[in-house]
């Protein structure tokens, strides 16, 4: 006859209890290893530009960091470029206005600008091109574009040719500008975009992408032009899209390749349906996902963070930069990219609340520090005049290969927590043998008159949840969020909105976020689509359509005009 003393009790508790501490302590590294450093960040105030100013162009000339073109208060285009030195910024007077215009080194020395819009409130095209000469700060209109361009992008072929593509609201077209006078138009694209990538793969050859047509609606397909070559079709952009900026930037800040050595490769971020960013990697002309070692954050302590491109390369420290916004404009952040270890490094950098964070195109600084001047919140008629410095490079930063060692180490306190936590779970279980409790009311035993009661309180409970903590502006909220917050069951919230409002989680959120939209719409008819869908808590433009027809019957701006007729619909 098997006999059971204490001690076979005891161990009969002990083991079960032990191994469950050990999974969890497991459980725990392992999700530790794959979460992002989180890092808070002060950045360095700058002198602030003589003129606020959005869809600039930002770049370094004879050392100098300088801004030309873009549109100050009022959307009215401006007819000054401005160079920080000696503390100050310096206001010089262009030939031209150039208000998301374009800007490229021609020849190691001056600086081209050309295109822009031709009127204000961002309407119309131009031709004009200009040089600009920075040893005497003066500028030199001396030719014209094939064709009237807005948001095109320019790239610097090894050969001394300037390649430009992309069109706002007109005709796009791939052109070269080889020191003439004149831009001449060079054939058609298979695919018209708007602010497209210009990437060099050859010292003859570019690559040309973009996710939107010249009318800002994305494309079903991509495809990628070449300057010499049929163009061909890129599955993998279809699925991570590359993200979209409205601002002037310089195509060649993503490049990590060594072209002196035929090396041709570049970083760029892509977004899915879902709103998840990946890191897409293209050598030559092959597109692949760059693996990391923890998951993008796409949520911090701060809120949702929303990413606009390019990314920013620091080649000497292998590094890139991509930066973002909560979803009000309060917080800046900053995603590194230590491409060089494999799998690559990431760490989220993180503000306080600045007086507006903004989505401005940052530049590299030649210390390896990252700028950002100007740019747009999300009002077109109200650009700023901060100029933000966030030292990467001159003061130093923990390497990857740091923030990789520190996670792979065991924190001190799960040690101390590992055998006190297994004490605990011991002496409860002893004790809850020797307790008798009375058994819990479940669902079936409520009256209906109690369960109704029951499904008011935690609508109410969810409803204040909502509206006091802005949760459906969250892009990826999920119903076992809330349902953990108000500590209550998926099933049980679930069946309480089904039974309290007659819909589903998703579409409750949805009748928030597009009430929201509604209220972006009416107070501020100037901001543009993707500022209100971005800040409702929408994913995409064409999930913000769709979700805000079946909700109101009408589109954004069938909306705008039966419900404020004496206000413009928002600029797309």
């Amino acid at each position: 006859m098997n006999r059971t003393t204490p001690a076979t009790t005891s161990l009969r508790v002990f083991i079960p209890v032990l191994l469950f501490l050990l999974c969890t302590f497991a459980t725990t590294r392992t999700a530790a290893q794959a979460q992002c450093p989180v890092v808070r960040i002060v950045p360095e105030q700058l002198p602030s530009l003589n003129s606020p100013r959005s869809g600039h162009c930002i770049f370094y000339a004879h050392g100098e960091l300088t801004v030309a073109g873009g549109h100050t208060m009022g959307f009215v285009p401006v007819k000054t470029a401005e160079y920080l030195s000696d503390g100050a910024w310096h206001t010089m007077t262009m030939t031209y206005t150039h208000d998301n215009g374009f800007a490229f080194c021609h020849n190691g020395t001056d600086i081209l600008l050309g295109g822009g819009h031709s009127e204000e409130l961002g309407v119309g095209h131009s031709y004009t091109l200009e040089r600009y000469d920075p040893t005497t700060h003066s500028f030199e209109g001396f030719g014209c574009l094939d064709r009237r361009r807005v948001l095109s992008n320019t790239a610097r072929l090894a050969d001394g040719r300037i390649v430009i593509s992309g069109n706002h609201y007109a005709p796009d077209a791939i052109a070269c500008y080889d020191g003439r006078a004149q831009v001449v138009k060079v054939e058609d694209v298979r695919q018209s975009r708007n602010n497209p990538y210009i990437l060099p793969i050859a010292e003859d050859n570019a690559l040309i992408i973009g996710q939107n047509d010249p009318y800002q609606r994305c494309h079903d397909t991509i495809w990628a032009d070449r300057l010499q070559g049929d163009a061909f079709r890129v599955p993998l952009l279809e699925q991570w899209r590359p993200i979209y900026t409205d601002q002037p930037f310089n195509t060649g800040a993503c490049a990590i390749g060594d072209t002196g050595k035929g090396e041709y490769a570049y970083l760029l971020a892509g977004l899915d349906k879902s709103g998840q960013m990946a890191l897409i990697l293209l050598r030559d002309t092959v597109f692949s996902l760059l693996p990391t070692a923890c998951d993008i954050p796409m949520t911090s302590p701060c809120g949702p963070v929303l990413y606009r491109g390019p990314i920013v390369v620091d080649k000497a420290r292998e590094r890139g930069y991509i930066v973002g916004v909560d979803s009000l404009c309060r917080r800046q952040f900053v995603l590194a990219i230590d491409y060089g270890l494999k799998p690559a490094a990431l760490t989220l950098y993180h503000t306080d609340t600045l007086e507006h964070a903004t989505m401005v195109t940052p530049i590299l600084s030649p210390e390896g520090d990252l700028i950002l001047a100007g740019g747009n919140p999300d009002n077109n008629f109200k650009p700023l005049s901060s100029v933000w410095l966030y030292r990467f490079g001159s003061a130093g930063k923990q390497s990857a290969a740091e923030h990789v060692a520190s996670a792979g180490k065991r924190p001190v306190w799960l040690w101390i927590l590992l055998p006190a936590g297994l004490l605990a779970v011991v002496a409860v279980y002893m004790i809850s043998k020797r307790r008798r409790t009375k058994p819990a009311t479940t669902g079936e035993d409520l009256t209906e008159s109690g369960k109704q009661i029951q499904d008011e309180e935690l609508m109410q409970r969810l409803c204040e949840a909502i509206e006091h903590e802005r949760l459906f502006i969250r892009q990826h909220l999920r119903l076992t969020d809330i349902a953990v917050d108000l500590g209550v069951s998926t099933t049980t919230l679930s069946n309480c909105i089904s039974r309290q409002r007659h819909c589903t989680f998703t579409q409750l959120i949805t009748e928030y976020r597009v009430r929201h939209a509604q209220q972006l719409l009416r107070q501020n008819p100037e901001m543009k689509i993707y500022s209100i869908y971005n800040e409702s808590g929408f994913t995409s433009e064409s999930t913000f359509f769709r979700c805000f027809k079946s909700v109101t019957g009408l589109s954004p701006k069938e909306w705008v005009a039966n419900n404020a007729p004496n206000k413009a619909a928002p600029t797309p």
